[in-house]
């Protein structure tokens, strides 16, 4: 059967191995006289109750084999996603659960590049000009003071260039941002079409 074929299985068989299993007597207190069991006799109700068993656990054994069969496919069945190979198990781990980190690392990223982004603008431009401002006023006296003067500006320069903000970045954020971004909408938009195509196409073998 193909592996889709094989999927649309395992989830019928779950929902019947439970209900099954539910349905099971397996054993009965019975009082020794009695040789009837809800209107059967004791020689057929452990029939029912052997058939009970019976039942379950072939349901069991045959998910086991189809579940098997469709693990030992995922393992080694490659799919191509975003001009990336990958085994099928692999493409469903990275869908499930590995992008999520790619994920989380990206909104950090931009977390923290907009904190830092609003704290340089927060310190820089009027704010810091008008320390820059109160500075030289401490340094040079009265407010009255002529600030055209070479010595009053280049200290004031001097002030803003030692105290300004600015972002320290290394890594180039705003390009690390956009590869995750890609990286993750590529993967994202191909893997379901990629492993539904190879789950219609896979054949696989059930033994048991």
């Amino acid at each position: 059967m193909t592996v889709h074929k094989a999927l649309a299985e395992l989830k019928l068989l779950d929902e019947r191995i439970q209900k099954t299993i539910g349905e099971g007597v397996y054993c009965v207190a019975n009082k020794h006289s009695n040789d009837k069991i809800s209107g059967v006799s004791i020689d057929e109700y452990v029939k029912i109750i052997q058939g009970g068993y019976d039942k379950a656990t072939d349901l069991i054994k045959r998910r086991k084999a189809i579940k098997r069969a469709v693990v030992l496919s995922n393992a080694v069945t490659k799919v191509k996603i975003a001009d990336t190979e990958y085994t099928v198990a692999e493409a469903i781990e990275m869908k499930n659960h590995g992008i999520e980190y790619d994920k989380a690392l990206m909104n950090t990223m931009v977390a923290r590049y907009t904190v830092a982004n609003r704290k340089i603008e927060m310190e820089n431009g009027e704010k810091l000009d008008d320390r820059a401002d109160k500075y030289i006023e401490a340094i040079y006296g009265s407010k009255e003071i002529k600030t055209n003067t070479d010595d009053i500006k280049k200290a004031k320069e001097d002030f803003i260039k030692a105290n300004q903000y600015e972002l320290l970045n290394p890594l180039d954020i705003l390009s690390k941002i956009d590869e995750l971004e890609k990286t993750i909408s590529d993967f994202m938009s191909e893997v379901d079409s990629a492993l539904s195509c190879s789950n219609a196409l896979t054949q696989i073998d059930i033994e048991y």
